[in-house]
């Protein structure tokens, strides 16, 4: 067995701390410390946090503080983080940090969001995850500190695995992309019997307008309204009930959504939290969401962090397609669409047999998410 590494996994839960981000990266930190390497989480807080109790942004950063300490001592990982801000870190000296980024074998940045010029000295290895596929391929053909941002480190991974292939159109920057996706820390994420009659999920409704980006002389948004659109009048061709949570969502689209039959909720009271966040995917039948245009339009292969989340948990997703099933099975636990009606038709289906679908959706997390499998093939790729 290799010996036991020192890696610091780099991102934000301080600057977002809501239930579905913080999984994001614990199942990383989760996964990599069930592999019996030493895990530690580091944060720069290079934007004011997120406070969900005052749904605002503000540079007082006890509630996030406060709430990564709670989310990981819960999960076994006690101390191990630290929160930087400027020249001030929380949870850690100054000295205490710099010894750690002086032992530490790897560190894992996490969507590529932490400063470089603040790691001081650097890790051993250093390895940046891509985690939104499009968006940063394309930035970087016309934004050159960005793409050099990127090739400081010593190796880059991305979730858009059909990156760098014959049927992706996006440029690599002469960057070897290597091919990874959302690990699932699958011991922590038990499958529970479903109770539920209503397909689920959780997200954003818009993006910031320059994450919206231009290829090729089309315009694509980085946002699922449009896409929601081409499904609004679901609820009335199913027998699922179709429930929906997105922040930000305008009152107009709402109100809209909600007379064709949708069930909207607050997805910031339904996952505050860890627990409340697996909790909220174990309480639905499955999942069913819409990707980004710039996604469902441009296949770079990307999936989704929580669609991962609800096949861990036995639940069925109905997606829209991004290029994932030229590596992910589809029609057994999984389906895309591209239409309203094949998104009715895999409803259909998974109705007609959902025990099989469930199990089926299990399996795959387990073949292709399992953070064993994920992390350990990462990490043989970059040592």
């Amino acid at each position: 067995m290799p010996r036991p590494l020192t890696i610091i996994v780099a991102g934000y839960i301080v600057g977002y701390p809501l239930g579905g981000m913080s999984w994001h990266h614990l199942n990383y930190l989760l996964g990599l410390h069930d592999l019996g390497h030493e895990v530690w989480f580091y944060e720069y807080g290079a934007w004011p946090p997120y406070n969900p109790q005052k749904r605002s942004s503000e540079w007082d950063h006890c509630y996030g503080t406060e709430y990564i300490s709670a989310q990981f001592k819960q999960y076994g990982l006690h101390q191990t983080w630290c929160y930087q801000i400027g020249d001030a870190t929380v949870n850690m000296t100054r000295q205490e940090l710099r010894a750690l980024f002086t032992r530490a074998d790897l560190m894992i940045c996490v969507s590529g969001i932490t400063p470089l010029e603040v790691i001081e000295p650097r890790p051993r290895r250093m390895l940046v995850i891509d985690t939104d596929p499009v968006f940063t391929q394309l930035r970087m053909s016309h934004d050159p500190a960005f793409l050099n941002y990127y090739k400081q480190f010593d190796a880059c991974a991305t979730f858009g695995r059909r990156i760098g292939t014959s049927d992706c159109p996006l440029p690599t920057h002469g960057i070897t992309w290597i091919k990874t996706n959302q690990p699932i820390a699958l011991k922590h994420w038990p499958t529970r019997l479903c109770t539920s009659d209503a397909f689920t999920t959780i997200g954003r409704w818009e993006h910031a307008a320059d994450r919206h980006i231009e290829f090729e002389g089309r315009q694509y948004l980085s946002s699922k309204s449009v896409e929601w659109q081409k499904v609004i009048d679901l609820p009335k061709r199913t027998n699922w009930k179709m429930t929906l949570g997105m922040a930000a969502m305008p009152n107009e689209a709402a109100d809209q959504f909600r007379a064709h039959g949708w069930k909207l909720f607050d997805p910031e009271t339904a996952a505050p939290d860890c627990i409340s966040f697996q909790d909220f995917v174990a309480k639905s039948a499955g999942e069913f969401t819409v990707a980004k245009q710039s996604y469902s339009q441009i296949k770079s292969g990307w999936f989704s962090d929580r669609s991962a989340a609800y096949l861990a948990s036995g639940r069925p997703v109905v997606t829209q397609a991004t290029g994932f099933e030229r590596w992910l099975p589809v029609g057994d636990g999984l389906f895309t669409f591209d239409t309203a009606d094949q998104a009715e038709q895999a409803l259909d289906l998974i109705a007609d047999n959902y025990a099989q679908h469930a199990r089926a959706a299990r399996c795959l997390a387990e073949q292709y998410f399992d953070s064993a499998v994920v992390l350990r093939g990462l990490i043989d790729q970059i040592n």
